[in-house]
Parts: C-alpha cells; structure tokens; sequence
C-alpha cells in the first residue's frame, strides 16, 4: 500500500518521551498509601481500582491509570474514599503535576532534528492541558511543538480521534500524512479513528505482542522514529 509523504508526528506523552514505568510506578505506589493515610482509606482498594499492584509495585497494562484521564481517576478512587470526587481529583492533580518525568532520550536534539526534516510536530495527550504543558516545557520539548492537544482541550480524550483530526485539520495536512506516535492501545485507537498512520513504541505499558497487530511498525522506542522515516522516505526498488 502506498502512502503520502510524512508531513506531520504526533506524539502521545507518557509512555511515549517518557519511560511510562520509570516515571509513575515508584511514585503511584507512594501516593497511593499517601493518599490512603490522609482519607482512612484501604491502599489496597484504591491501588486496585487505579491498576497497581502495591506487593510487586507493577502497574498493570490493563489499568485505569495508563489510559485514563487525572478526572476519570479520581472518579474510581472517590467511589473507595469518603472523599468527593471534586476533592480527590484536586489532591490527585497537585501531585501528578509535580512528578519528575523520565525521558527516553533527551528531546531537545531528537525534535529539532525532526524540526529540520520540515517536519510538524504535536503532543495528544489524555494528561490535562497545565500538566502536560508543565511536563513538556521542563523536559525541553515544548518550543519544538506546533500543537499540545490534552483531553480538556475540547475535543474529549483519546482513544477519541477528535483530538488527532483537529491537530491535522489546523495544520491543513490530510490524515495520513500524519504518524501518531504512542505505547497504547488509546493511541492506536485514536490514530485508526482519524485515518492516521500509527507507530508503536515499548516504552510503556504493552509489548511488542500486544501492540504489533494495530500499529504499522513497533519500536523499541522514538530514538529509532528517525530510521523509521527514513526508510518511509526511501524510493522502492
């Protein structure tokens, strides 16, 4: 199957630039039995409505807290707490913005070396706009960025393609000269939703195994998407 010529990425963010497990499994277990210490509550019941198993410290790739937006898990631990939602998401908030996020490899030459290729660049991401724009300007990622798409930037969370169709339509660039870049199933979701080419990387969650059947190509991580282009690029023989 042909295809147009690459004219944009989008980049999911965590589990993306990020090591997904480096960056929140230490922490989650922490802020778990932190929050569960200030309400009366059982860290077990909240660590297993978040998706994370406080005897190993390993998320699980099928929980809530790997697809979900700050608001939706805050919702779940509301219903194990004598909290208000409204509270537990204020609280949960705080935290999560101020986390030190782990990167794959440093942004700042990867994304300009992208920039150079005439390349557009963007983040969708279900993190809220002030998180995301917050994690992205200290990691160095944000002057590169034409377009941060978070899940209360209007167009609803991921896997809702909303979101990765207003990216392309702002950039006037038609769908499938758009690559989403993501570690999960929401991203791949999204990508088949919007009609956009989909990548996968391990840097997250899910493997290779779980990953290869909706998404183009699997890498290991996004220091190999510049090869990947490349070989995009490349005149068939």
């Amino acid at each position: 199957m042909s295809h147009p010529p690459i004219r944009a990425v989008l980049f999911d963010k965590d589990g993306t630039f990020t090591d997904f497990r480096a960056t929140w499994e230490d922490w989650m277990a922490r802020t778990i039995r932190e929050l569960a210490a200030e309400t009366g509550g059982v860290p077990e019941a909240l660590a297993d409505v978040v998706g994370i198993d406080l005897a190993s410290g390993r998320i699980r790739p099928d929980g809530r807290f790997v697809t979900a937006t700050n608001a939706q898990t805050a919702a779940v631990m509301a219903k194990v707490l004598d909290w208000p939602m409204a509270r537990v998401e204020a609280w949960w908030s705080a935290r999560v913005h101020q986390v030190r996020q782990v990167v794959v490899t440093p942004l700042d030459p990867l994304l300009a070396g992208l920039r150079t290729r005439g390349l557009r660049l963007g983040v969708l991401t279900n993190a809220d706009a002030a998180e995301a724009r917050r994690h992205l300007h200290a990691l160095g990622a944000l002057p590169h960025l034409d377009r941060v798409i978070a899940c209360d930037s209007g167009y609803g969370p991921k896997p809702a393609p909303e979101g990765a169709l207003a990216f392309a339509e702002e950039l006037g660039l038609a769908p499938r000269e758009v690559v989403l870049v993501g570690d999960g199933m929401t991203d791949m979701r999204a990508a088949e939703g919007a009609g956009m080419r989909a990548v996968a990387v391990t840097t997250g969650t899910l493997d290779r195994a779980a990953l290869a059947p909706f998404a183009e190509t699997v890498l290991d991580d996004i220091r190999a998407l510049p090869g990947w282009l490349d070989r995009q690029a490349a005149p068939v023989a």
